[in-house]
């Protein structure tokens, strides 16, 4: 099974304006809300996808109910811890040539004793060999060594967990060893210390150092350049695929749903380079962060380019 686990979800508002203002009036178009919060939009692409997956991080107030009922009608399996407060809306403005502006709210805070409810609520859900997605950023009051803690806690039952975050949140986690992690570029030059690499290649080698015996799978992003995949013995590169952009928002989250279906399914390298591609920029496609349907992925997996680095 696949459990998402979402500390700070959201309700996503996204709009479009042909230019965006500071200090000025601006005339919001296109403007949508849906569900979110990164693991909720991972649960939500694993659905589109044909896969099921469990739901669960924090819920509150009227936004937290509007997040539970839009999952239910998606027919997603969902178990919140429900906390005092009110969850966030994020706003999401992109301008006419799709530069991303995120005006995000901290959302409600998250006691102690809300953490070990949760914590209590995933070891009780997962079972022996699940897919534990740990992404997004965590909720005011929530310690920056969470992650480490329960990825620590997870794989003494044997649980394998994928860890999207950044900042402390990723260098912490890391240190416990997750079996998969999916850094953007700007995040492993950050976490390493060094200036962003220029080329494929020596992002490749940077990411490289992640791998571990715990480790198995890094999967690094890189925009408009595309994303490499990295085991111990492997080293693909797969360029951006030609698609008409309609909004980048959610396109990492699409490549971690992905990641999570063909780990469980246990897919070779390439399959799931192949799929990770076609549904990150399925997600491009969309409006907000609706993820693509199952038959545009497909096409889309046609389109995807696959070039092995190192021989």
């Amino acid at each position: 099974m696949i459990l998402t686990v979402t500390f700070n979800p959201a309700i996503d508002k996204t709009a479009q304006v042909d230019e965006l203002i500071v200090g000025g009036l601006n005339r919001l178009q296109n403007v949508r809300q849906d569900a979110g919060g990164k693991g909720v939009n991972v649960s939500k692409t694993i659905r589109a996808l044909g896969f099921d997956s469990v739901c669960t991080g924090f819920l509150a107030g009227a936004g937290g109910r509007m997040i539970e009922d839009a999952l239910d009608e998606l027919r997603i399996a969902n178990q919140f811890v429900w906390v005092e407060g009110n969850t966030r809306t994020n706003l999401k403005v992109l301008n006419k040539d799709m530069v991303l502006t995120e005006l995000n709210e901290a959302g409600p805070r998250i006691e102690p004793e809300d953490v070990d409810a949760l914590i209590a609520l995933i070891e009780k859900t997962a079972k022996p060999g699940s897919i534990v997605v740990l992404s997004g950023n965590v909720s005011p009051g929530v310690e920056s060594d969470i992650y480490r803690r329960m990825i620590d806690d997870l794989k003494q039952t044997d649980i394998r967990v994928l860890l999207d975050a950044d900042g402390d949140l990723f260098r912490e986690g890391i240190k416990a060893g997750p079996f998969a992690v999916k850094p953007n570029r700007f995040e492993l030059a950050q976490y390493f210390g060094v200036e962003e690499p220029d080329n494929a290649l020596d992002t490749a080698r940077l990411g490289r150092k992640l791998l571990n015996e715990d480790t198995k799978l890094v999967a690094i992003s890189m925009g408009g350049e595309g994303a490499i995949f990295l085991t111990e013995n492997d080293t693909l590169y797969c360029p951006v695929l030609p698609i008409e952009l309609n909004s980048s928002v959610g396109a990492g989250d699409a490549m971690v749903a992905a990641l999570a279906i063909s780990l469980e399914r246990g897919d070779a390298l390439e399959e799931l380079a192949v799929l990770a591609m076609a549904t990150s920029a399925g997600a491009c496609t969309t409006a907000g962060t609706q993820p693509a349907g199952l038959d545009v992925v497909e096409t889309l997996k046609t389109k995807v380019k696959i070039e092995n680095l190192e021989g």
